[in-house]
């Protein structure tokens, strides 16, 4: 039997919540913390992802997100916003929050479940969800 270290593994090998690795959390910096909590659209991810007891699908928090920021005065179309919120998710908001393994993203399978820094927001998001509304600033 030939080994193929050069081989991906499947898909459903390589996607364990929580499982990523790391031997211990690095604490983040203050400004990382501070970035990431500075958008709305990151912190609820954040907040989905820890409410969730599995992977939540990218979907799912787009509908969360769009459903929170539509607003009926404004002439665009719900499905034009989910697009948005969407790209802006794919391409900027999850991979900064996986980069700082604060949230673990399957590209293949469009989940989404929380790594290893991820805990380190909780007591934070609970006290700033009574402040902030999620709709008062739109990426």
């Amino acid at each position: 039997m030939t080994i193929h270290p050069d081989r991906t593994p499947p898909a459903s090998g390589r996607f364990h919540p929580g499982t990523d690795g790391a031997i211990s959390r690095r604490p983040l910096p203050r400004e990382t913390i501070r970035h990431v909590l500075d958008s709305d659209r990151r912190r609820e991810v954040v907040r989905c992802v820890l409410a969730a007891d599995d992977p939540i699908a990218v979907r799912t928090l787009v509908g969360r997100l769009a459903d929170a920021e539509q607003d009926p005065t404004v002439a665009t179309t719900i499905h034009q916003l989910r697009q948005r919120i969407h790209t802006s998710l794919c391409e900027t908001h999850l991979p900064l929050l996986e980069k700082h393994d604060i949230v673990r993203y399957d590209r293949d399978r469009n989940l989404v479940a929380p790594a290893v820094n991820c805990a380190a927001f909780e007591s934070r998001l609970e006290f700033d969800s009574l402040d902030r509304p999620i709709a008062s600033r739109l990426e």
